[in-house]
């Protein structure tokens, strides 16, 4: 039997695929073609999810088994897990996660048998409409900086408050052997330590 998937967005309409996979077929192969249908990344990690009644994620699908001896080992791994080993009545939906970090996932619904044409080359993906998700998310306070613009754009986006205080920016460790490496010359005699200038802010 083959097996039609839809996979969605869990908190919006904007996008929609849908893939066919064989039931003797495994979930790498599953997971294979999602990459190359979205054109993602596929040296990243990625994982899928049964989920219980209450929509809680039970047991993961993982590409490779990173459990050590001391856990229990409840994940499966991919390569070794067919889609009719997990698809059943009582499990019809997973959760495809591709972004950890974010925890960006999809949602993978059971949509029915496929009917293959004798042209199919399984898994394939029958249709996808949208526009495809990022695969990574970025901090929108890191998404302006850029490594290569001039030092003047960056006035005023740091405090050197720190370096006013304690002075003579021009030091450095050839300036300091030809005072005998005394580094009392250097202490701020407003201040014993750090401490005291943190207190003092």
């Amino acid at each position: 039997m083959d097996y039609r998937f839809e996979i969605s967005l869990p908190t919006s309409s904007d996008f929609r695929c849908e893939i066919a996979v064989g039931g003797e077929q495994t979930f790498q192969q599953f997971h294979d073609k999602i990459v190359e249908t979205l054109n993602y990344d596929s040296s990243q990690m990625a994982s899928f999810f049964t989920l219980d009644r209450m929509g809680n994620r039970v047991k993961e699908i993982a590409l490779m088994d990173m459990t050590t001896e001391d856990e229990e080992n409840e994940t499966l791994v991919m390569d070794n897990t067919k889609i009719s080993d997990i698809i059943k009545p009582g499990c019809l939906e997973l959760e495809y996660v591709y972004d950890f970090f974010s925890n960006k996932y999809f949602k993978v619904e059971y949509a029915g048998e496929y009917i293959r044409d004798s042209s199919d080359v399984m898994p394939v993906c029958v249709a996808c409409e949208g526009d495809i998700p990022e695969q990574f998310s970025y901090e929108d306070g890191n998404a302006d900086w850029e490594f290569d613009k001039p030092e003047e754009e960056y006035e005023g986006d740091y405090d050197d408050s720190f370096m006013e205080e304690f002075g003579n920016g021009d030091y450095d460790d050839e300036d300091r052997q030809d005072r005998g490496g005394d580094d009392e010359y250097y202490r701020d005699e407003r201040y014993e330590s750090l401490d005291d200038y943190i207190d003092r802010l």
